[in-house]
């Protein structure tokens, strides 16, 4: 046990480190992403500038002049740098141009920021990206510095200071669309990892309260055993060393001893393994139509013959009531549940026992049970705690056996108790 526990924690921080990794990982894509992202708002800008001056020089003269005057303007920038322009892009150096063309020919710089923006959604449209919001201001504009934008420089020419900045909303969406191919699988696999690691806390946690139950039935079946065993061997030990012939009496007072506490060690050893889970698998049941009454009042007789303590019957059972059930394993179900009755009782006991067509109730007026624990009494081995005094000993089998008849049987168990309050089980089969 401790060695899967071992395993188990090394397993969960290998695989915590893991994910740990692919979520850093998954991190360095995003920002990855998110840069090309706003590398391609970049170049839609550059182009939205480029055709807002097309735009412009177009509405001021045919479109076919149009070729004639950007040579023209070119002609004029090389002749105004005295070189050969260098530009880091087409579209950049084409644009910067055209600024400078219309510079010359009007003296005017008027870009009208609101066919740009216009121009510049629809560039971005045509990248793919669609942001709820896309704005072109002028470079440390007051108004790029307010809301939340992504923003990105534009420089046109490739030298000197920015002079756009462009904004869109954030295109988180955008950017994890690209990656879902990965991200998709991912989150397939993290939702995996975590119920899986739900499940084996579960289970270890379970694991651990079963070892513990196994624990607590070996301590109580050594108790349970020491009390028999003792008193038997000090029934042999005094006939040995002090037999004398002529007194039969003692003689067989010491034999009934003996032969009483043999007989209660059986009776352990067959309950223990009528328990067994392999034999409830393969148990034969005789259903038959059982009369209650009769049944009851016989468990009820032997059970008032073994108490060491006054108990009080009421018995409430119609006359002629038949139950289809095995009447050996009915029996012993009814003889469970007046025995745990009359062992968590206190020094006078009155049990109640009335039964219809529709269930059997066994109520008593002992300790009652505790709320935590009231899920866990049909467990195997399980017990409530009451000290180990010998009168309430027991092995935690006995409510396990009446659970699992029932549901053979294909009945319903139920019970309802609070300390100090009693304690109520119903059988329900109908």
């Amino acid at each position: 046990m401790k060695k899967f526990k071992y395993v188990t924690f090394l397993s969960l921080v290998v695989s915590a480190a893991a994910v740990i990794a692919v979520a850093y990982n998954l991190s360095c894509m995003y920002r990855s992403e998110k840069m090309r992202t706003m590398q391609t708002v970049r170049e839609c800008a550059v182009n939205a500038d480029l055709l807002e001056i097309i735009s412009r020089m177009k509405s001021g003269e045919e479109a076919d002049g149009a070729f004639v005057r950007l040579n023209h303007i070119v002609e004029q920038h090389q002749q105004k740098e005295g070189r050969v322009m260098q530009a880091d892009s087409v579209q950049t150096s084409l644009s910067s141009l055209l600024r400078v063309g219309l510079e010359f020919e009007d003296g005017r710089t008027g870009t009208d920021y609101t066919v740009l923006d216009s121009i510049f959604t629809e560039e971005l449209h045509r990248h793919g990206l669609y942001p709820a919001e896309a704005r072109i201001f002028r470079y440390e504009s007051p108004e790029a510095q307010q809301g939340r934008w992504w923003r990105t420089d534009v420089t046109l020419g490739g030298l000197g200071k920015p002079d756009y900045e462009a904004c869109v909303s954030p295109l988180s969406g955008d950017v994890l669309a690209r990656m879902r191919g990965i991200v998709i699988p991912l989150a397939v696999a993290f939702v995996a990892f975590g119920f899986l690691c739900v499940y084996l806390i579960r289970y270890v946690g379970k694991m651990r309260t079963v070892e513990q139950m196994k624990e607590d039935f070996t301590h109580n079946m050594t108790h349970e055993l020491k009390t028999p065993v003792a008193v038997a061997y000090s029934a042999v030990d005094s006939m040995i060393r002090y037999y004398d012939p002529a007194d039969e009496a003692r003689n067989r007072k010491m034999l009934g001893i003996i032969l009483e506490r043999l007989d209660f060690l059986s009776g352990m050893i067959e309950r223990i393994l009528s328990m067994s889970m392999e034999r409830f698998k393969t148990l034969n049941l005789r259903i038959e139509p059982v009369e209650l009454k009769p049944l009851v009042e016989r468990i009820v007789s032997m059970m008032e013959i073994k108490a060491s303590k006054p108990v009080t019957f009421d018995i409430v059972i119609p006359d002629g009531l038949k139950i289809s059930a095995d009447a050996l394993h009915l029996g012993n179900m009814i003889t469970n549940l007046i025995d745990n009755a009359i062992k968590y009782s206190g020094e006078e006991v009155r049990i109640g026992i009335v039964a219809d067509a529709h269930a059997l109730r066994v109520t008593d007026n002992g300790l009652g049970i505790d709320r935590k624990d009231l899920p866990h009494i049909f467990d195997k081995f399980y017990r409530v705690n009451t000290g180990d005094r010998y009168e309430v000993g027991g092995y935690g089998l006995g409510l396990f056996y009446v659970k699992n008849l029932s549901e053979r049987f294909g009945w319903r168990v139920e019970v309802k108790s609070a300390p100090g309050s009693g304690t109520e089980f119903i059988i329900k089969w109908k």
